[in-house]
């Protein structure tokens, strides 16, 4: 090949060798090529070239691939070891998240997955029809686009590894997945077909990205099918094993025990306690506190090594109820469900809700139950 290269995708060695396969038997001819974003450092990251006049049907392959779109034709990879995924932005709380999510990939024997996406105008200048004027700038933009989001990337990853230090840092398996797209479609998409253990997600750094309500923060945690823990950019960083308290907010939903499994899932390799928690009103305490302690004694019954406590928080607002209690004790991070869809609403309101969750030290973990 010769002329007008362009960047498609940036992929793990395994994955850009199956998209490979499928280019190929579309016809459509490709370059791959090692990409270090380490210097001294073997690379599993491959990044794929292809001409501009293929990028169309070429997109479309790697949205199969990555699970953005369904395919009968695709059998689903089955993930042989878990995965933490951690979507980043070159924001300070992008590193943040992700020197977490290292820590806790470390501790479970997990893969990381750091994934971005970025805006490239051979994606989104492009349209639909068979034929469009030639528009003589769009590859000269579309390889700056490339060059900056893999500029980027490499610093980010550099900087990462160095924070971290490089023994500590080889001791995990790192993936890398560099393309254009929207973040938040990419990020769902990826989760629904490789069903990651844990996405850990940064909020409050780049505004246009993450930090308000409704957006790709907001997005993920909403949609995604597997637990996502939401690191405010404000938190105390600090080891996960230094960790000691989760708070699960309970309703006393017909769900809870189901969300309480996936949620030690999480829990079990760490020495951590779980506190269930009930915000309620004098006049059903009784009442409240008595399934409490059902909730106890089926959770102690059933995780013999693990500690856990169940309390009733006095009050008529849930949010100020929660907001005061995560202010006074030594909670790590709140957790909740998704089906709880009143308590939910209730997080994001424009007011107290975006203080507590997006501008608190506290982690929040969300999941389907």
């Amino acid at each position: 090949m010769s002329e007008k290269l362009i960047t498609l995708v940036t992929l793990p060695y395994s994955k850009a060798h199956i998209l490979k396969m499928r280019l190929e038997a579309k016809e459509i001819k490709c370059e791959l090529e090692d990409l270090y974003l380490i210097e001294g450092t073997s690379s599993s990251t491959i990044r794929i070239k292809i001409l501009e006049e293929d990028i169309k049907e070429a997109l479309s392959e790697v949205d199969y691939l990555l699970g953005l779109k369904p395919d009968d034709k695709l059998k689903k990879e089955k993930t042989k070891v878990r995965q933490i995924l951690v979507p980043v932005d070159f924001s300070a709380v992008s590193e943040k998240s992700a020197r977490l999510a290292f820590n806790i990939a470390s501790h479970i024997n997990a893969e990381l997955v750091i994934i971005h996406s970025y805006i490239s105008p051979a994606k989104f200048i492009i349209p639909y029809g068979e034929i469009y004027p030639y528009d003589s700038s769009l590859l000269q933009d579309t390889q700056q686009a490339d060059k900056n989001a893999n500029k980027n990337f490499k610093d980010f990853v550099t900087k990462l590894a160095k924070s971290i230090g490089k023994q500590k840092w080889e001791t995990v398996t790192t993936d890398f997945i560099l393309k254009p797209g929207f973040a938040d479609e990419d990020i769902l998409g990826y989760a629904r077909e490789h069903q990651p253990k844990l996405i850990v997600i940064g909020c409050g750094g780049d505004k246009s990205w993450s930090g308000t309500v409704g957006s790709v923060t907001a997005d993920i945690m909403y949609n995604a099918t597997v637990p996502v823990l939401i690191v405010p950019e404000e938190m105390t960083e600090r080891p996960v094993t230094e960790f000691s308290e989760f708070l699960y907010a309970t309703n006393f939903d017909a769900k809870d025990f189901a969300a309480l499994d996936k949620l030690m899932d999480i829990l079990l390799p760490f020495n951590i306690g779980l506190t269930c928690a009930h915000v309620g009103e004098p006049d059903e305490s009784s009442w409240d506190l008595a399934r409490l302690e059902g909730m106890k004694d089926i959770l102690q019954k059933k995780y013999e090594s693990k500690k856990f406590d169940c309390k009733l928080l006095m009050g008529k607002d849930v949010l100020e109820t929660l907001s005061s209690y995560l202010e006074h004790e030594n909670v790590d991070v709140l957790a909740l469900t998704t089906h709880k869809r009143g308590m939910i609403s209730r997080l994001f309101n424009p007011s107290l809700a975006k203080k507590m969750v997006f501008h608190t030290n506290t982690p929040l973990l969300v999941f389907h139950a």
